[in-house]
């Protein structure tokens, strides 16, 4: 029969495997997630360079809107339903 040091020897020996088991696993997904980071990341720069040519139109439109040739626009459509009435 087992005594008492065999006993603890035995669940010190399972509780390494389970623990060396579990640390594979974890480097295993742990390796699949920086892979799907990494092809997220891929992706993505190559989305963003098709995207900016739709950037630099917003950032005309918004310098079209702070300039004077809109604010003048306005005004002259505001005074022209002002007249109108």
């Amino acid at each position: 029969m087992l005594d008492f040091y065999q006993i603890c020897a035995l669940i010190a020996v399972l509780a390494f495997v389970v623990l060396v088991v579990f640390v594979v696993r974890a480097v295993l997904q742990i390796t699949k997630t920086a892979e799907a980071v990494e092809y997220l990341a891929l992706t993505t720069a190559e989305k963003v360079d098709k995207t900016q040519s739709t950037f630099d139109l917003l950032d005309k439109a918004s310098n079209f809107v702070d300039n004077g040739v809109y604010r003048t626009v306005a005004m002259g459509i505001d005074l022209f339903k002002r007249f109108r009435k």
